[in-house]
């Protein structure tokens, strides 16, 4: 990691986890839901990390975060993928990915409006919670399968 200037350092481990996120295409809003915070704590989370540095893109982040190991690079393409297979699994996955974070929305709302507010215990949030992750999980092999593709050429 980072240890030129103690960059790396500077970084909270939350700080880390929204980096993270931002590299691999979540927008502030889908990054507040994965980690289950508020919108604008994960818009003040990436406020300080493009302070802390001086970074002030998304594209630069995301570099920053390839180059310095904080985003998986791993080889994740299937064999005989084709570029066109690639970007059709991207929009398969991001799909499932959407579906999981709007089923779990869903589920958060309707506990709320009947007056609970604590779904971490409830095994159906777990469930949910659970299927958002793997899903995301998928959509971000998807990504980098693709940008890998795409920059071996």
């Amino acid at each position: 990691m980072d240890t030129e200037n103690g960059i790396a350092e500077k970084l909270t481990p939350r700080e880390l986890e929204v980096l993270k996120r931002v590299a691999t295409g979540l927008s502030t809003k889908e990054i507040a839901r994965s980690l289950e915070i508020t919108f604008k704590t994960a818009a003040c989370h990436r406020m300080r990390i493009m302070d802390k540095l001086d970074i002030h893109g998304v594209a630069g982040l995301t570099r920053y975060a390839i180059r310095n190991g904080y985003v998986e690079l791993g080889d994740n393409t299937r064999p005989g993928e084709t570029q066109h297979d690639l970007f059709d699994r991207v929009r398969q996955t991001e799909l499932k990915y959407r579906n999981a974070m709007q089923d779990y929305g869903a589920f958060l709302k309707e506990r709320e409006s009947i007056g609970l507010t604590n779904p971490d215990g409830v095994t159906g949030a777990r469930r949910l919670r659970r299927a958002e992750e793997l899903a995301h999980q998928e959509y971000h092999a998807a990504l980098v399968a693709l940008k890998n593709f795409l920059f071996s050429r």
